[in-house]
């Protein structure tokens, strides 16, 4: 190893900080668990996806996000196709 003048390389620290999460708006510390893939944002997750189900009328949300005329369909049904062929070509997760 050769000196060239500069301080020695110091590892990097990371400065995120973990966030409380948004639902719970009475945690007054930061979760360090939270995070993709967490248990507590799998939890949040799934009461967010519940309380939407049991309060909105969804078959007015599928009726609203549905295409507008059939350019919107055909470019809605080519985005799907190409997200499927993405798919097929991407690797098996496997374990």
């Amino acid at each position: 190893m050769h000196s060239t003048g500069k301080q020695p390389h110091k590892p990097a620290t990371s400065k995120v900080q973990p966030t409380t999460t948004p639902t719970d708006p009475d945690r007054s510390e930061p979760d360090p668990e939270a995070g993709e893939g967490s248990y507590s944002g799998t939890r949040d997750y799934q009461e967010s996806v519940k309380s939407y189900l049991e309060t909105a009328d969804v078959e007015q949300d599928a009726r609203d996000a549905a295409p507008e005329n059939a350019d919107e369909a055909r470019e809605l049904e080519q985005a799907e196709q190409a997200g499927r062929k993405g798919a097929d070509k991407a690797p098996a997760n496997k374990k």
